[in-house]
């Protein structure tokens, strides 16, 4: 309703503008505009001040006298203009010359006299006609002389006589030949006559036949020598070839394959090898060791006292040995390199060398670097431990050297059997991933009692517990 009311009121406003708007467009203008009739007050300055009135005639009203003009003075003696000759002058003659004419001034001041001669009269009409004289006739001998008389040319050399030759194709002359002179009696003596034993000279229209000589026979070089099965005796030889010193390769065999132990797993499976540590600290049962279900590899330090004793007798039993080393990280590349030959001369049964827990092998790149070219020389592998993205060891292997990083051990902190057993089983699912892992641990009977324990469990079946030397040539 409100809606309703508000619309009504816009449109009421709307039509009372519309209509007043129309109203005022049609009433008349009001009447308030009067005209003026006095007269504007003159501006200061003007001539008549009166003038300007609505009243006052102008100018121009007024009428203007005909015939006014003003009073012109009569003209005086001395401003008349004077009167020009106005004729023309007389027309020349052109028949008569005139006889005053005289020479140019020009002609008197320069000393030169001009004759103007006497007028020469026209040809009467019977004169003879005049002809040229003619010209004498002139002998052609006697003009060449003269012409040849007169030239101040210097005399030419006389052109001198070209020999004729023949061409190119034509056969030369025979030239004769010239017959020694005789040799006087004081020159050398002649040489002797040839032996009948020479060969003749041959006939310089024949070919020379070029011919070999076989079996004492001289045979011609340009047929068949004959039947290829023909033996040669002469040619014949009982010693054997043989190849010289230098072309003869040394074979070396290095001692990761010299000191490994034979291994071969029919069943294709993972490898996983157990590497101990014998310290000296605990006694070992070589006897028990031996009668173990899977190999074991042992690594033994190069600076024990009794270390070519234990050396030997593991090798006798059939075990692998590693060189524990450990290299100062202050140590120079030339230093590097001695102490490494010194290590493995001290155990030359291993088959590699494992990183102590001391200094290590990694203690700096330069350390690391001179180990790897030692042992790439030398023919051993390197077993490391882990560090960090383990760099040495990836550029070891690149290198050659067959290497491996350890991947864990399990009883460094004294771990029981049970937590020896758990690494163990860790171990064998690792190998599935990456075909093959090395486990540390040492010589202690704790130790050696889980490790019999776990190899008759299934876990154990899943991998083959293999030596040290078998992982580590599966990168190579």
């Amino acid at each position: 309703m409100l809606r309703g009311l508000l619309s009504g009121v816009f449109w009421g406003l709307m039509a009372v503008l519309v209509v007043a708007g129309v109203g005022s467009l049609l009433a008349p203008l009001p009447a308030t505009v009067v005209p003026q009739t006095t007269a504007v007050d003159a501006t200061s300055g003007s001539r008549d001040e009166n003038g300007g009135g609505v009243d006052t005639p102008s100018q121009a009203d007024q009428a203007v006298e005909e015939n006014v003009s003003a009073p012109v003075d009569a003209p005086k003696e001395d401003d008349a203009s004077p009167l020009a000759d106005t004729a023309s002058a007389p027309k020349p003659d052109v028949a008569e010359p005139e006889a005053d004419l005289q020479a140019p001034a020009a002609a008197e001041e320069s000393g030169v006299s001009v004759d103007a001669g006497t007028p020469v009269a026209p040809a009467p009409a019977d004169a003879p006609e005049l002809s040229a004289p003619e010209a004498p006739e002139i002998d052609p001998e006697a003009a060449e002389e003269a012409e040849l008389s007169i030239t101040t040319n210097p005399e030419q050399p006389v052109a001198p006589e070209v020999p004729l030759v023949g061409s190119a194709f034509e056969t030369p002359p025979a030239v004769e030949p010239v017959a020694p002179e005789a040799p006087s009696e004081e020159a050398s003596p002649a040489p002797e006559a040839p032996s009948e034993e020479a060969s003749p000279a041959p006939e310089a229209e024949e070919t020379e036949v070029p011919v070999a000589e076989v079996g004492g026979e001289q045979t011609s070089m340009l047929k068949p020598a004959g039947d290829l099965k023909d033996s040669f005796p002469q040619h014949n030889s009982s010693r054997l070839p043989t190849v010289g010193e230098e072309e003869v390769e040394e074979i070396v065999i290095k001692p990761i394959d010299q000191n490994a132990e034979a291994f071969a797993d029919e069943a294709g499976r993972p490898l996983m090898s157990i590497l101990l540590i014998d310290d000296g600290s605990a006694p070992v049962d070589l006897a028990g060791l031996s009668s173990f279900p899977y190999p074991l590899s042992f690594a033994v330090s190069t600076l024990a006292k009794d270390v070519s004793e234990r050396v030997t007798t593991y090798r006798e039993n059939g075990f692998e040995v590693l060189a524990l080393i450990d290299i100062p990280a202050a140590a120079a590349p030339a230093d590097v390199e001695v102490a490494m030959a010194a290590h493995l001369a001290a155990m030359p049964e291993a088959v590699g060398v494992l990183e102590g827990g001391g200094d290590g092998l990694q203690g700096s790149k330069s350390v690391s670097d001179q180990v790897t070219d030692v042992l790439l020389a030398s023919g051993h592998g390197l077993v490391m431990l882990p560090k960090g993205l383990n760099t040495a060891q990836k550029l070891a292997s690149r290198e050659g050297v067959p290497s491996a990083t350890l991947f864990r051990d399990f009883d460094g902190k004294g771990q029981n059997a049970s937590v020896i057993r758990r690494f163990l089983d860790q171990a064998a699912f690792k190998a599935g991933q990456e075909g093959g892992v090395i486990m540390l641990g040492r010589v202690r009977e704790e130790t050696i009692a889980a490790l019999l324990v776990w190899g008759l469990q299934d876990r154990a079946s899943s991998v083959a517990v293999a030596p040290v030397s078998a992982v580590l040539k599966l990168g190579q």
